[in-house]
Order: structure tokens, then sequence, then C-alpha cells
């Protein structure tokens, strides 16, 4: 009786430490990929390098976890007809449990500096034709 409670302790030991073990190296890897990736919209850091925002100003200020899930409780503790226009859609979204509002692998900010890269092209080829027309 005494060797079998001391068997039963042992094992249920192993399976507390094994089950530790595992969630540790769940959240381990949990905060890893969230060190490396965007939780809102999944771009990676990389997407970041060399750009005007750097992936810790994105996720802070940009797609900020806390934002969202603030604006998900507002809509839903909110009267709906005191909706703005994209409160209304969101609702809806949320409501369907449609996650498409969510701006998958998209950032404002690389957008906007992808824009100001066309902009600058488009002006440096504007610069070039005049000088090509004044020669001419």
């Amino acid at each position: 009786s005494t060797s079998l409670s001391s068997l039963l302790f042992s094992i249920s030991s192993l399976v507390s430490s094994s089950t530790l073990l595992r969630i540790s190296g769940q959240r381990s890897r949990t905060k890893r990929k969230s060190s490396r990736t965007c939780f809102i919209c999944g771009l990676e850091r990389k997407a970041f390098d060399n750009k005007n925002v750097t992936f810790e100003e994105h996720v802070r200020n940009e797609h900020n976890m806390w934002h969202y899930l603030y604006f998900i409780v507002l809509i839903k503790v909110k009267d709906p007809t005191e909706f703005t226009g994209p409160e209304s859609y969101v609702h809806q979204m949320v409501k369907d449990k449609c996650l498409d509002w969510f701006p998958r692998l998209r950032a404002i900010s690389l957008a906007v500096e992808e824009v100001e890269g066309e902009q600058n092209e488009l002006r440096t080829l504007q610069h070039q034709l005049e000088l090509t027309q004044g020669i001419i």
C-alpha cells in the first residue's frame, strides 16, 4: 500500500513536471513568435527593415493589440444607435465572427512609404524629362 502510494505520487510528479515543461515551452515559442510577428496584421519584423517605422513602433502604435481589444469592447457596450460608420461595420463583422476587418499583411506606414517612394521616382523622372527637353 505504501509502495503503491509512493508509485502514484512519483507518477503524478512526473506528469506535473512534464506538463509544466510543455507549458513553459509553449510560452517561450509564443513569446519568440510575438517578438518577430505582428499579432494584428501578421507582418514579420523583417518587413520593417530599412523602413521609416520600426517593427516596435508598428506594434506599439499602429497595430497595438490592446487598442483593438478596447475597440471591440466599446462596440459591445455602446448603444448601436450611437455608432459611427466604422463602428457599425466592425460591430456587424464581430457579430458575424468575420475577421476581414483586420488588416492582414498590411500596414498603413509601409503603404505610405511605398507611395512616397513612387512619388520621388516620378519627380526624378519628371526632372530628367525636363532636362532632356531643355537639351532638345
